[in-house]
């Protein structure tokens, strides 16, 4: 503490995946790093599918595989499809070693996981904590006023998901790059042999569905309607319809929105930064990339590296991959007739 300060080489807000990645990625290289998450954990988010890949960039934050198979609950080798009125099977791939497969995690423990490893790297975790205002000098963002005082930084990293926090803040500039889309979803528990193996992804003129089994008696589906439906609050796809409720349903507004990633000062990594719907289906593996090149990035910065070149390279490299991801979904929300989807332009 200084002057009722506290003094860090870098502040990440938020502690879901991509917060985490960036907080053990610059602790893990000596700096110095306060992680602010405003949460209590455990807390439930949609997302739990993990693919094969993921594994490896997991142990390359320091997560053991014993760990990681802690916080599963199901395996997976692919995914059955009906999409417009084609049917397949997509298996993730195989090697000598046999069938690749992913992993349906338990998402609360496995964000918790996460946040313990920042921690066990040497972040100083804020928890709960919450970011009120963005602290700056001229143009730079120099740190955070919390509900816990000030925290000074030299870099700072935004990881807030959905809430945007700076963004928000900064007033930043956004393109949004389809209509507004709601997803609903919930869990149910119970025994439904049809969708023990692999998940399931439906889609027609309507609108879509997933589901997955998550655990070994729970089950969660996701569906978007094209145009709004009204549903009860205990509804769930027909599959699933023999299955006890763990719930209400609960929605999330998953329009395809870019921010402005980087810029004096500041990085924004994850769903503040980028967000697309499910589909995309790596939702979770996108929030440890970018947060772990924002540490990457926040790193050579700190080492003294250009700030301007730095902050550039990492929004090309993020608009890139946003950017190839909605031309992907354009394409797959056309299949299904969606007018706005045929005539998006870039």
């Amino acid at each position: 503490m200084d002057g009722g300060s506290i003094l860090a080489d870098a502040l990440i807000v938020g502690g879901g995946p991509a917060g985490s990645a960036a907080g053990i990625t610059l602790a893990s290289l000596g700096f110095q790093v306060v992680l602010c998450e405003r949460e209590a954990f455990p807390r439930e988010r949609v997302g739990e599918a993990l693919h094969p890949g993921v594994d490896s960039l997991l142990r390359e934050l320091g997560l053991e595989a014993a760990a990681l198979d802690a916080v599963t609950g199901a395996r997976f080798d692919g995914a059955e499809i009906d999409w417009a009125g084609r049917r397949r099977t997509e298996l993730l791939g195989a090697d000598a070693g046999g069938p690749w497969l992913g992993r349906q995690v338990r998402r609360a423990a496995f964000d918790q996981l996460l946040l313990e490893r920042a921690a066990a790297a040497g972040a100083r975790v804020l928890q709960p904590c919450g970011a009120l205002e963005a602290l700056r000098e001229d143009d730079r963002v120099t740190g955070a006023l919390t509900d816990r005082g000030e925290v000074r930084c030299r870099v700072l990293v935004d990881a807030s998901g959905p809430a945007r926090w700076l963004g928000r803040r900064l007033d930043l500039p956004g393109v949004e790059r389809s209509p507004r889309l709601v997803v609903r979803y919930g869990y149910v528990r119970g025994d439904c042999a049809e969708r023990v193996g692999r998940p399931a992804l439906t889609g027609d003129a309507t609108g879509w569905s997933w589901i997955a089994r998550v655990d070994a008696d729970r089950f969660q589906w996701v569906r978007l309607d094209l145009e709004p439906v009204e549903r009860p609050r205990d509804w769930r796809p027909d599959a699933l319809a023999g299955l006890e409720p763990e719930g209400p349903s609960r929605g999330a507004e998953m329009g395809w929105r870019i921010t402005q990633p980087a810029g004096p000062g500041w990085l924004i990594a994850g769903d503040a930064a980028a967000q697309l719907d499910p589909t995309s289906s790596h939702g979770v593996l996108k929030a440890l990339m970018s947060g772990l090149m924002a540490g990457r990035t926040a790193a050579a910065m700190l080492r003294g590296g250009d700030p301007v070149a730095g902050a550039a390279a990492y929004a090309r490299w993020l608009e890139g991959w946003f950017e190839t991801d909605v031309r992907a979904l354009r394409a797959m929300y056309a299949e299904l007739g969606a007018g706005w989807a045929q005539g998006l332009q870039r």
